[in-house]
């Protein structure tokens, strides 16, 4: 570039600059490229428009610009002369279809083609005949030289100045300030005392506040989506009456409704979100009528304590912004660095359009044109993945422009009914405290309430866990029930000895809700054991054999059990005030193998599990007989029956073991218990999982991925293989459908309280993330905030879980229980578990 041809160079605005950046980083990308598509009717003068355009770049240097970002710091450099690339194209002749296809591709062709920063004019002009008195205009531009308000600035210039050479006469426009007097009053600007401030402002802020995104949202290019939020006329003037009552702006009411919406979505008090201010209130005269880049995005932070009233947020607002108006022009990566997320501080912006186009002016020109705007349109998108604009009129319009990439259609849709009903709100009583304002509507609570927990099934809650597997021993008495180590104990063999047990703890005084301990290894009498204090009318209390002895002392105190079934191996291991019955020397021969008679009812505890939770304290979770039998009967995930073969591999110590147990003997099949040194070596878990052909099994989910990786073949009998209690690894699941097939996997979740499962999901897909899916049957689950208020769909929040599966609470520690088992406020008469 010739010195002689530079008019002057100077330095960059802090938006500019990290416009700038952007494009460098990426300069395949159309962020930041803007495009005006005007519809015009009437005659146009095409030369005459062409030269109504250079007059404009003639009157504004900024338009002359080309940028230099080689040096140290980055440069306008302003060429004395420098032309629009105007094109004209006449497609008149064409079809209709074929019109409108030659200006789409048009329009994409122009967008792919972008701008070289660095040589070319930064503005271009497509004017393109459609008909004989009907045009389309693509005005396309880059970001770095114009802001939204610069808009208006020029079509008013442009239709002056085209209507004066229309008539042969010179226009009377003043001359325009150049854009370098804003620069110079940036560069005079105390950058060190707005930093100051905004160091203040941002003080302990540590959220990213951002919407639901998909997982896989850092794929793919940027494909650009819109959807237009138009607010009614009543709906406008009410919004403006509500902030003339209050003496804010629009833009802080809007403002505080998205931090308030925001604060939902995150289940926060405290959001941060970008905005974008117009920089015209700088000290700078003739800036109104300024071509330039004046915006600068800044964080803008909103407190929505929940006993607040709206309108105290809206006064807070409003204070904030005034007090930050002498700083809005601070550069947004020298903010961000002052805060704690550097980077991550703005996940979107919010843009408040206070410099609509005058159409009342354009009107009155347009008499002395030939020619009419039909409609002016804006095809823009920022760096940011969402931006939100409002724009005002008559009746307000909220423009949402995503990358449908990173989200979701129907969370957009979603949220255009969150901002109506809050909207709604607000506006009916700005009194109203933040945490009673709802954002989802009334059909969106029914389908989150009730469509998606329609799980009520019929099913034996009114029966015991023993008096089930009785009936079935009369159904199927001569098939085996349990296998270890090849030794079979037939269903009529199990039921005989369990009652001999029962009979001897009954001997011993043993009640209904009688708690009494087992500890036993792996064996046979492991479920003789169980059946036998179930059978006597007590619940039973499992203990791990490998359990550290001061937790085994815990256990028995807390749950004073007074009767414990062990083993020979395990005895040294108890030295408490406890009777021990060895299930090794103990002679029940003596003792009748009749059932006995039934002293419960389904809703006495049928077993007690102890869970350490994030404490390290153990708590004994309660669990009636119901509850454990709506996991194997007449269920929704999985259907068991006599042909099945069901591998024990769970510890008995834990719930999972319930499905493995109950599902196979409350259902006339085969349970396959496992050797502990089985258990720890994979070769030889895969071999017996091939040898007894094992059809159901629900396994952790790190050694599913273990079973996947390294013996995969073991599974081609298995019928449905359940899996959880881990982060799920995609690309194991994945492996694991090539090789099974659909509806064979199953991924289950749910804490202990909630009886073994809460949520199944059937594997029948290749998915980014696989989910804990929809809630077993009679169960219900919810996702709250804080304040057990319902969030929308794909809202994330704490999971309540309702319904059967429900433990009666934890033993001896009401405090506990009542903290996590509350009220249900959704299902009246109904408690609800927090997870």
């Amino acid at each position: 570039m010739k010195v002689n041809k530079v008019e002057k160079i100077y330095p960059l605005s802090n938006m500019q600059k990290g416009i700038l950046f952007h494009a460098i980083e990426d300069k395949n990308s159309d962020a930041y490229f803007e495009q005006i598509i005007l519809d015009i009717k009437g005659y146009v003068d095409e030369t005459i428009f062409e030269e109504s355009f250079n007059e404009i770049m003639k009157r504004h240097e900024v338009l002359r610009a080309s940028f230099n970002y080689k040096l140290d710091e980055p440069l306008h450099v302003i060429l004395r002369d420098r032309k629009i690339k105007f094109s004209y194209n006449d497609v008149s002749d064409l079809d209709l279809n074929t019109k409108d296809l030659y200006v789409e591709k048009y329009i994409v062709d122009d967008k792919v083609k972008g701008f070289d920063l660095t040589k070319e004019t930064l503005m271009r002009i497509c004017l393109i005949k459609t008909n004989d008195n009907s045009y389309k205009v693509i005005w396309s531009f880059h970001h770095i030289l114009l802001d939204g308000w610069c808009i208006g600035i020029i079509l008013d210039e442009l239709f002056t100045i085209y209507s004066h050479k229309m008539k042969g006469e010179e226009h009377q426009l003043e001359d325009p300030r150049p854009y370098s007097d804003y620069i110079n009053w940036l560069n005079n600007q105390d950058n060190e005392e707005g930093l100051k401030y905004w160091s203040k402002y941002l003080e302990g802020y540590e959220l990213n506040a951002t919407l639901p995104k998909f997982n896989n949202s850092s794929a793919g290019k940027y494909q650009r989506r819109e959807k237009v939020i138009e607010f009614s006329k009543e709906l406008t003037d009410k919004i403006t009456q509500l902030a003339n009552k209050n003496n804010v702006t629009l833009n802080t009411v809007m403002q505080s409704i998205w931090g308030l919406i925001l604060a939902k979505y995150n289940n926060s008090e405290d959001v941060v979100f970008g905005t974008v201010v117009s920089g015209r209130d700088a000290a700078v005269e003739g800036i109104e009528n300024m071509l330039g880049l004046f915006i600068n995005t800044i964080p803008t932070r909103i407190k929505l304590q929940s006993e607040k009233s709206f309108k105290e947020v809206l006064k807070a607002t409003q204070h904030d912004a005034i007090e930050g108006n002498d700083y809005n022009y601070i550069n947004l990566a020298e903010v961000q660095a002052l805060s704690n997320l550097k980077s991550n501080l703005i996940d979107h912006i919010l843009v408040f359009e206070n410099y609509a186009i005058d159409e009342k002016g354009l009107e009155e020109k347009e008499s002395g044109l030939g020619f009419e705007v039909v409609s002016v349109t804006d095809e823009e998108r920022s760096n940011y993945s969402l931006s939100l604009t409002v724009g005002i009129g008559e009746k307000l319009k909220l423009t949402i422009v995503y990358d449908e990439n990173v989200y979701e259609e129907r969370l957009i849709n979603n949220l255009e009914c969150h901002i109506q009903n809050v909207t709604k709100q607000v506006i009916e009583n700005d009194a109203k405290k933040l945490i009673d304002i709802d954002l989802i509507s009334e059909e969106e609570r029914n389908i989150l309430l009730y469509k998606f927990n329609e799980t009520t099934v019929e099913y034996p809650k009114d029966r015991l866990i023993h008096q089930l597997f009785e009936e079935q021993v009369e159904k199927t008495p001569d098939r085996v029930a349990v296998s270890f180590k090849s030794n079979n104990l037939t269903y009529r063999e199990l039921n005989e000895k369990s009652n001999q047990i029962a009979r001897l703890l009954r001997e011993k005084g043993v009640q209904s809700n009688t708690i009494v301990g087992i500890m036993v290894d792996r064996s046979l009498e492991m479920i003789i054991g169980i059946m036998g204090i179930l059978k006597s009318g007590a619940a039973y209390l499992p203990i791990d054999s490998e359990t550290p002895k001061e937790r085994i002392d815990y256990m028995l105190q807390d749950s004073n059990v007074k009767v414990l079934l062990t083993q020979d191996r395990c005895i040294s291991q108890l030295n408490l005030n406890v009777e021990l019955i060895n299930l090794d020397q103990e002679n029940f021969l003596r003792l009748s193998t009749d059932n006995l008679n039934l002293i419960n009812h389904s809703s006495d505890t049928a077993y007690i599990i102890y869970t350490s939770g994030s404490t390290g304290t153990p708590k004994g979770v309660v669990i009636p007989h119901y509850s454990a039998i709506r996991v194997v009967k007449n269920t929704n995930y999985i259907e068991i029956n006599e042909n099945d073969t069901i591998l024990q591999l769970s510890n008995y110590a834990f719930d999972g073991s319930i499905f493995d147990i109950y599902g196979a003997l409350l259902n006339g099949a085969k349970l396959i218990m496992v050797e502990k040194d089985t258990v720890l070596s994979l070769v030889k878990l895969a071999k017996l999982i091939k040898e007894e052909q094992i059809s159901i099994m629900f396994i952790t989910t790190a050694l599913f991925n273990a079973l996947v990786d390294l013996e995969i073949d073991c599974l081609d009998k298995i019928r449905k293989i359940l899996f959880g209690g881990e982060r799920v690894s995609v690309s194991h699941v994945n492996k694991a459908l090539e090789k099974l097939g659909k509806d064979k996997i199953i991924h289950v979740y749910g804490p202990t309280e909630s009886t073994v499962y809460a949520t199944y999901y059937f594997v029948n897909e290749v998915t980014e993330v696989i989910p804990i899916g929809k809630p077993l049957a009679n169960t219900s689950v919810f996702v709250v905030d804080k304040n057990s208020n319902l969030l929308p769909l794909g809202v994330p929040g704490e999971l309540c879980i309702s319904g059967d599966g429900l433990s009666k609470g934890y033993l001896n520690n009401e405090r506990l229980t009542v903290q996590k088992f509350v009220p249900n406020p959704f299902i009246l008469g109904e408690r609800m578990y927090r997870t």
